[in-house]
């Protein structure tokens, strides 16, 4: 009888572990799914003076835990803008919205619902931190892009790369047009006339094809030294402009010089080499400003560290948000839920939170899925192994049972 009942333990026990391989295997694909490994225990009998002796025979075997795997599996390159693996410790926290509960996962399949949320396969939020104008993070919460337009931004600060011609003749001219935004987004045109006075001099004058100009420097001379570069000690004008029909004055500071401070606190302005005088044609090179006109989202992307930004028709790009990694102390005491999603216990002890590529968290590979660590080479040779010794408590079975139809006959 006794070894019958430890036949039967066997046949429970590989039963199960034939099921675990059988997930394992048909999880081979699920995206960073974790395989199931089966730990087994042996029973031992009582001793009839109530202690387990040495001399003990076994009372067969039991799973004592099926627990996972969690080696990290292979990153696999997607190309979807969305998609996120986690290269070391951490899981993406999401948030079930309809219920309020917070699950863990390394399933990084995300996409933008229609209200702008970043969601799970399933439908959960996944959660970040805002980042403001500053850089400064917020408050945890759903990760969210608006597909509001972006404000348009005011020019404050315009350069122009250009050479004068050291050959021009005096009273010669040469203009430049620089495109800059008010407040409302509205481009205007700023000209800049230069006119040669005398050798290595030149003035300039400033005009708009909107409103009035007023130029801080008010002897606006540009003088060059025989290298042709311009003197130093020039400062950055400074050109307002008022009179634009619903926006606000501007003021826009013409980048020449870069200033310097020595240790007393005295500040000198040196020649940035954006103007010079050569002996070529006057030629307008390069010229750049930092505002720009409303625009509307374009594309969204998320970088190795989770931060989310927004490319804007208007070519801005804005900081939005910050992914968020939660890790723990003890893998093992997660509860699985469907969905490769986890849940945080006693066991596995509190959820500590932060940015992905600091203190113990991983970075994070984007347009890239984390694969299943199931090896199926090694789980065929583990169902092989199970089977056999299925079989064989099965044999154990057969035989005993031969032996007690052997015993009921004497």
């Amino acid at each position: 009888m006794q070894s019958l009942n430890s036949s039967v333990t066997g046949l429970n026990a590989f039963s199960k572990e034939i099921s675990v391989i059988a997930n394992n295997v048909s999880n081979s694909e699920t995206t960073s799914y974790k395989s199931g490994d089966v730990s087994f225990s042996d029973i031992l009998s009582a001793s009839l003076t109530g202690a387990s002796g040495t001399s003990s025979i076994g009372a067969g075997v039991s799973v004592a835990d099926v627990g996972e795997s969690w080696t990290q599996g292979s990153i696999a390159s997607t190309g979807t803008s969305t998609d996120l693996a986690i290269n070391g410790s951490g899981f993406f926290i999401v948030k079930d919205d309809s219920t309020g509960s917070t699950y863990y996962t390394r399933d990084g399949a995300f996409s933008f619902d229609d209200s702008g949320t970043l969601v799970t396969s399933s439908g959960e939020s996944v959660q970040g931190y805002p980042v403001d104008s500053s850089g400064n993070l917020g408050t945890l919460s759903d990760v969210t892009v608006s597909y509001a337009a972006s404000p348009a931004k005011a020019t404050t600060e315009m350069s122009t790369t250009l050479n004068l011609n050291s050959a021009a003749s005096t009273g010669d001219t040469y203009s430049s047009d620089t495109t800059v935004y008010d407040s409302l987004g509205t481009s205007h045109t700023l000209t800049i006339t230069y006119t040669k006075t005398a050798d290595n001099t030149w003035t300039y004058a400033v005009t708009s094809s909107d409103g009035t100009v007023t130029n801080s420097d008010t002897d606006p001379t540009l003088s060059f030294n025989s290298d042709g570069t311009l003197v130093s000690g020039e400062s950055n004008p400074v050109f307002t402009i008022t009179g634009l029909t619903g926006a606000s004055d501007m003021a826009v500071t013409w980048d020449i010089s870069d200033a310097s401070t020595d240790s007393s606190g005295n500040t000198t302005y040196l020649t940035n080499g954006n103007l010079t005088q050569y002996s070529r044609t006057s030629a307008l090179t390069d010229s750049s400003q930092d505002g720009y006109t409303s625009g509307e989202l374009s594309s969204v992307a998320i970088d190795k560290t989770g931060l989310v930004t927004g490319t804007y028709s208007n070519g801005a790009v804005t900081n939005l948000f910050q992914v968020a990694l939660a890790d723990f102390n003890d893998y093992s005491g997660l509860s699985k839920v469907d969905g490769s999603l986890y849940s945080a216990t006693n066991a596995s002890g509190t959820a500590i939170v932060g940015i992905p590529g600091t203190s113990r968290f991983g970075s994070l590979s984007p347009e890239s899925l984390e694969s299943s660590n199931v090896d199926l080479s090694t789980e065929l040779a583990s169902l092989i192994t199970a089977q056999r010794a299925y079989q064989a408590n099965a044999k154990v079975f057969s035989a005993s049972d031969e032996i007690l139809q052997t015993l009921i006959k004497m």
